[in-house]
């Protein structure tokens, strides 16, 4: 989930790499009118945090309400054992493997068993359906994510359809918003886009206006505002090989969750990357107190 050349994805992903392609590819998507499962009445963000290893109580405690749950491609029903140990008032958004960025996913029918056998579930909020995905590199994968949020969206209309769109101007050749318009709500069909900017590297000052620019690029790309999920830094790479992010300070938390406060003032979800460690970012929130201070007044809030 990095963005530009850098990736850090979810739930025991690693650290890719990726180059700009020598050719682009146009992808076909439906045109057809969803109807989605955001509500446009007002409601309380949902604050989602990742790599907890099912050990949710100390998040839980900084007001993080959904986690993320590996689902099961060969036993979908024994999920229901992992919803139960969730704490009370929190929620499962269920991790179904990747596409189109080159890690294995969920078949589409793997997919739709882990669907049917969850459909009722009141502890279910929602499926990350893709992590990231390059339309331009694996053109088919619009129209498979637009198939299964349909799917979820007519058998179990009240969990919701996640993913992250990375952009960039690797990706994008120069410029912002290619990936944004391939993936936006009405090709994708999803209900929550994340748009994950990542402001704070080594050697430089963390640079916030990144936030607002990425949003300014989605919104310009279709991604309307209030489908747009902040994904914000919560982690660095301090101690990892190569590193290039560093882990923000305190205060630069504080002014990072401002400037997306300003730029999506009332999202229906946010996602703080990330809670747990992992080898290519072995620092987060689980071993940085002050961070978890930051992250519990905000989400408080």
């Amino acid at each position: 989930m990095f963005p530009m050349a850098h990736s850090l994805t979810t739930t025991g992903f690693v650290l890719t790499v990726l180059l700009a392609p020598t050719a682009t590819t146009t992808t076909a998507t439906p045109t057809m009118t969803v109807t989605t499962n955001v509500s446009t009445a007002p409601t309380a963000t949902a604050h989602f945090t990742v790599n907890l290893q099912q050990s949710y109580t100390t998040a839980r405690s900084m007001g993080f309400t959904v986690f993320d749950v590996p689902g099961s491609t060969t036993n979908p029903a024994d999920v229901k054992t992992k919803l139960a140990a969730l704490p009370a008032g929190s929620r499962a958004m269920i991790w179904v493997g990747n596409l189109g960025n080159g890690a294995s996913g969920f078949t589409r029918a793997q997919f739709q068993a882990q669907v049917n056998a969850l459909a009722t579930d009141p502890r279910v909020f929602g499926y990350y359906i893709a992590d990231e995905p390059h339309p331009i590199l694996f053109p088919s994968v619009v129209a498979e994510i637009a198939a299964r949020a349909d799917y979820l969206r007519a058998r179990a209309p009240s969990q919701k359809s996640f993913i992250v769109v990375l952009d960039g101007t690797n990706i994008c050749k120069g410029g912002l918003g290619c990936e944004y318009a391939a993936l936006a709500p009405a090709k994708s069909h999803v209900d929550v886009v994340g748009v994950d900017s990542y402001p704070c590297h080594l050697r430089a000052p963390c640079d916030f206006t990144m936030i607002t620019q990425r949003v300014n690029a989605a919104i310009l790309a279709g991604i309307p505002r209030g489908r747009i999920a902040p994904v914000y830094q919560a982690f660095g790479q301090e101690g990892a090989t190569n590193p290039y992010y560093r882990t923000p300070t305190a205060a630069e938390l504080q002014t990072m969750l401002a400037t997306w406060k300003a730029n999506v003032p009332a999202p229906v979800l946010d996602y703080a990357y990330s809670w747990g460690t992992q080898t290519s970012a072995p620092q987060a929130l689980i071993n940085h107190p002050a961070l978890q201070s930051v992250a519990k007044t905000h989400n408080s809030g």
